[in-house]
């Protein structure tokens, strides 16, 4: 069935009265700017146990709005913009701008060890881009369209599917602490969607705000019953999806590791491979352990 372009397009803006399509190219799609100069040498911030490199923009009319003293990016391959797939290999913050000459110069981090910043400076080559959300909206985007995905996934796979209010007034009852509950014949399980740890896909991220009932920043074994992480980050397909179960592995096979200090938590970066004996490439395969 072909798509009727201009239709999509008055069902976008309908709401949002006098929006053309650049600036919703604009809002949905971060800025991609090359890099001009890379030095991997890494050093270490004074003061700082933070390691560091460096490189260098060319300002121009399409992003000097941008350019300032602070703002920060993520690094993107250069074949993404010829319809690659989407990675991030690092990230970037400008510390220094020369209007006069037309320059930018910044520094490229990942937020980890030496070692971490190497492995990403060996993929990292001048010519990559620059990636600047403008307006704050692409992780929320993201978010989104990751959570309809899974909605859309568990549909499929003969569920019925109730997404949880992201908030709740004090006078209808508790929070819920997941996204999404399931049910099938008669079965309702709640689930938590969640991500890839950002410059390193190789674990989850299953984290939570520090409350009252949360003295760490890792999620409850017990507030779900599945974790459902996408994969985005490290496939660049936004249908991609991990799936384990909210129990510590010491009380049942295929569980998550608890943290070191809060046993009743589990552990907030666990590695995330399908395939581990943790993690399953179904919702099925996950639902029907026992």
């Amino acid at each position: 069935m072909e798509t009727d372009y201009r239709e999509l397009f008055e069902q976008l803006t309908s709401r949002y009265s006098g929006a053309d399509p650049q600036a919703l190219l604009q809002v949905l799609c971060p800025t991609l700017i090359p890099i001009q100069r890379l030095d991997k040498t890494v050093f270490k911030v004074p003061g700082e146990n933070h390691f560091r490199a460096s490189f260098w923009i060319a300002i121009d009319d399409s992003n000097e709005e941008l350019i300032i003293r602070g703002r920060t990016g993520k690094f993107v391959p250069r074949d993404y913009a010829g319809g690659g797939v989407w990675r991030e290999i690092a990230k970037g913050r400008i510390i220094e701008v020369d209007h006069a000459n037309g320059t930018a110069a910044g520094e490229v981090y990942v937020g980890g060890t030496r070692k971490e910043l190497a492995d990403a400076l060996e993929q990292l080559t001048e010519g990559d881009y620059l990636e600047i959300d403008q307006y704050g909206a692409a992780a929320k985007v993201l978010s989104g369209l990751v959570e309809y995905s899974f909605a859309h996934i568990a549909k499929q796979s003969g569920y019925k599917v109730t997404r949880m209010p992201e908030d709740m007034a004090r006078h209808l009852g508790v929070y819920y602490h997941y996204d999404f509950e399931l049910e099938r014949n008669d079965v309702m399980k709640r689930v938590e969607v969640k991500s890839l740890w950002g410059t390193n896909t190789r674990y989850a991220r299953l984290i939570h705000s520090k409350t009252a009932e949360y003295p760490t920043s890792s999620c409850k074994f017990d507030t779900q019953d599945i974790f459902a992480v996408n994969l985005f980050l490290r496939t660049g397909d936004i249908r991609d999806f991990a799936f384990a179960r909210s129990v510590p592995i010491e009380v049942k096979p295929h569980g998550l590791p608890p943290a070191s200090n809060y046993p009743e938590h589990v552990n907030q970066n666990p590695s995330c491979e399908i395939g581990d004996g943790t993690w399953f490439g179904s919702l099925d395969e996950v639902w029907y352990l026992d």
